[in-house]
This record gives structure tokens, sequence and C-alpha cells, in this order.
């Protein structure tokens, strides 16, 4: 993997005639990345939705326990 120092020394090396095109790419490319990552964002939301409406409106509407249960003290 190329560390940021190898790439600053690459484009120190650069005619300057270029830079503006180098530029334009490594913008492009940020822009890319962060679209990317949103749109990775958005669908696992937009998948978790999909998946609650699976479940029936009366999902867990009955949460009566019973009556009789005992339980041991902490004493």
């Amino acid at each position: 993997m190329i560390t940021k120092e190898e790439l600053k020394k690459e484009v120190d090396k650069l005619p300057d005639d270029l830079l503006d095109e180098v530029f334009s790419l490594l913008q492009q490319v940020l822009r890319q990345t962060k679209d990317s990552t949103k749109n990775m964002s958005t669908q696992a939301w937009g998948n978790w939705k999909k998946n609650l409406e699976q479940f029936s409106p009366d999902f867990m509407n009955d949460r009566n326990q019973s009556s009789n249960q005992s339980r041991e003290s902490f004493d």
C-alpha cells in the first residue's frame, strides 16, 4: 500500500502542466469514494426498513405474562 508521503513525492516530481489534470482526477476519486460510502449507508438502512416490513402489524401486540410466576428473593 502506498503511503501519503510516497504520493506526495510523486506529485512533487510532476511537471506543472499536469498539476491541474492530476488535481481534477484526485477530486473525482474523492467524490466517487464519498458517493459510494453514502450509497452503501443508504442501502443498509433501506435493507433494514425492508426487513421490518416483513413483520405483521400485530407482531408482539400480546405481551401478557403468566400471573403465577414465582421469583426468588436475593436476600
